[in-house]
């Protein structure tokens, strides 16, 4: 593990949709400062330690014009966010983050999350109009900024597709801008309209493809092969002499089964809301319902598990949340994918 992963202070936070929402002010510094996202920071050499306080240690003599590595510590706390080489860029606050995302979208903003004691920031915008997919199932082009003094994110803005219902997230796995976390970035006209028309392009691809799976019926047996598809059994064992065995790894099938019940839940929440029961039956004393739905909602359930279940290694500390959302940003979500492909026949 390194010195960066070891910087991380994130207590219990909520989806980073849903935090610091503010209905009555849009302007990005406004929530920012809602959320105490526009705090100081300074970058003091550092020495292998801390004092009594658990503050980090301050270098002194040789090494303070041009440290081997330096704390960016906040100012008000005085807390340790991250631990760089002595080279590493300087950046004074995440409030240049807040006058870019102004700047290019005014009074747009959503909400602002800060993660732990302020390592780690993601902003969200509001752009475009609801895509209405009928039903009452809305979603809703976005974008999200990215920023960390920790070194684990770079500072980005990636396209983001909210789903209203409930909060699922489909990020794009390129960032449409990435800049250095110490430029003093000059936003232009075309750089402004190439984000926006590359975030409004694929959230009506997302639209017309999210209408196109709405339109094809999916029933229960089809989403449970469809499970089994992408959420396979897991090899079983050789023995000693090289033979193929009848067992599995014991905790590649417990991930197994944990990932099929978490996306068999999230399908009954979506026909639930948007499907119908076709039939209710009684199994060992248990009511069972049969759902007929549609591809759309297929896939969300298989999303939904994979974003807010299953990347989380199904634990609701806010480690593992924040893991799910990191993986999600960096595009690691194969379930996902596999069931796109599956219904839409590529």
């Amino acid at each position: 593990m390194s010195w960066i992963d070891r910087v991380s202070h994130t207590e219990r936070h909520e989806h980073p949709m849903l935090n610091t929402r503010d209905e009555t002010n849009k302007n990005a510094l406004a929530v920012m400062e809602n959320a105490g996202a526009l705090f100081d920071v300074r970058y003091p050499p550092a020495t292998w330690g801390a004092d009594d306080d658990g503050h980090p240690m301050v270098e002194s003599g040789v090494n303070e014009g041009l440290p081997l590595y330096k704390w960016v510590v906040r100012s008000d706390t005085n807390e340790p966010l991250g631990l760089h080489s002595g080279t590493f860029a300087e950046s004074g606050s995440y409030r240049y983050v807040g006058e870019m995302a102004e700047k290019m979208f005014p009074n747009s903003t959503l909400s602002c999350t800060l993660f732990g004691k302020g390592e780690r920031m993601a902003l969200t915008q509001n752009i475009g109009n609801v895509i209405d997919l009928g039903g009452g199932d809305q979603i809703q082009p976005s974008l999200m900024w990215i920023s960390s003094f920790n070194g684990q994110w770079s500072t980005s803005v990636y396209d983001l597709i909210g789903r209203l219902f409930c909060a699922n997230q489909l990020i794009g796995q390129v960032p449409l801008l990435s800049v250095k976390h110490t430029k003093h970035h000059d936003i232009t006209f075309a750089e402004r309209t190439d984000v926006l028309s590359q975030a409004i392009e694929h959230a009506e691809t997302i639209g017309r493809m999210a209408k196109m799976l709405k339109s094809q019926s999916f029933v229960d047996d089809q989403f449970t092969r469809l499970v089994r598809t992408i959420v396979p059994q897991p090899k079983y064992l050789k023995d000693a002499d090289g033979n193929i065995t009848m067992r599995t790894h014991a905790t590649a099938e417990k991930r197994m089964i944990a990932s099929r019940d978490a996306m068999r839940t999230a399908w009954y929440r979506e026909c639930t809301e948007f499907g119908k029961v076709t039939a209710i039956e009684t199994v060992d004393a248990e009511r069972v319902e049969t759902f007929d739905g549609n591809k759309w909602l297929a896939y969300n359930a298989v999303q939904g598990a994979e974003q807010h279940r299953i990347n989380s290694q199904f634990m609701t500390t806010a480690k593992a949340r924040e893991k799910s959302l990191v993986r999600a940003v960096d595009g690691r979500t194969p379930y996902a994918q596999r069931a796109l492909n599956v219904l839409t026949g590529q």
